[in-house]
């Protein structure tokens, strides 16, 4: 599908962080990885095993209380531990890469429109993540909601207000791309922003009502530039 009619119209692409730029599992491996070290080095637990125990909860239990499980299971728990254990994942430096395809996108993109990136979660591992992935010098604009507070994280509309203004640009200017139908388009479509939805990470086989669809999707960021036409002629 080409909208060649947003080509035209289009002045800003912001884009969601987690599962659209990067995968987000990626992120969880490496902090999975620096926690196992740890375990190795003070528990005494050979880190391949832990790492394995880490993932084989995560997939089995859900994310919330792997650490507490696995701990438990060695029969070591204690808060303090857990803790512990919750820091070094926080703040240990992701290995981390963007998806194939997105830095070139973003390389063609970024000489035909203004770029932002919206996201949700703790503000230092988010700035973390973006470091790592060696992608802030691409955009004009990154709005870490957590500093505007967790009652301002997706799907409020303030995140996406807040980017329009700083931007200079209005929402049927903008175009908003992420992967979560559960809050990444909501705050962005009451506004009139352009939504696109990236079939990629937990929420990619997910089918939801239009009130939370976006406007159309893609299963990899590169297809924007065939969905927008041909950026590249002058």
């Amino acid at each position: 599908m080409k909208l060649r009619n947003w080509k035209n119209s289009v002045k800003a692409i912001i884009f969601d962080l987690d599962d659209t730029i990067y995968e987000e599992t990626k992120f969880v491996e490496s902090g999975f990885r620096a926690v196992s070290s740890y375990a190795e080095k003070q528990l005494g637990i050979g880190k391949k095993k832990f790492f394995g125990a880490l993932k084989n909860s995560l997939e089995k239990d859900g994310r919330g209380h792997t650490f507490d499980i696995v701990l438990k299971n060695y029969n070591c728990y204690n808060k303090g531990l857990v803790n512990k254990l919750v820091r070094i994942y926080r703040t240990h430096k992701p290995k981390i890469k963007p998806s194939p395809g997105v830095m070139t996108t973003l390389q063609i993109l970024k000489n035909k429109f203004l770029l932002g990136i919206i996201t949700d979660g703790m503000g230092s591992v988010q700035r973390n993540k973006v470091k790592s992935l060696n992608i802030e010098k691409l955009f004009d604009l990154i709005v870490y909601s957590d500093d505007l507070g967790k009652d301002n994280y997706k799907p409020n509309k303030y995140p996406y207000e807040k980017m329009l203004k700083q931007l200079g640009v209005s929402a049927k200017e903008a175009i908003y791309v992420g992967d979560n139908p559960y809050k990444d388009f909501i705050g962005a479509k009451k506004i009139g922003f352009k939504t696109i939805r990236v079939l990629k990470g937990q929420y990619k086989n997910i089918k939801i009502d239009k009130d939370h669809e976006a406007d159309c999707s893609i299963k990899k960021i590169n297809e924007l530039l065939e969905l927008l036409g041909n950026l590249t002629d002058k």
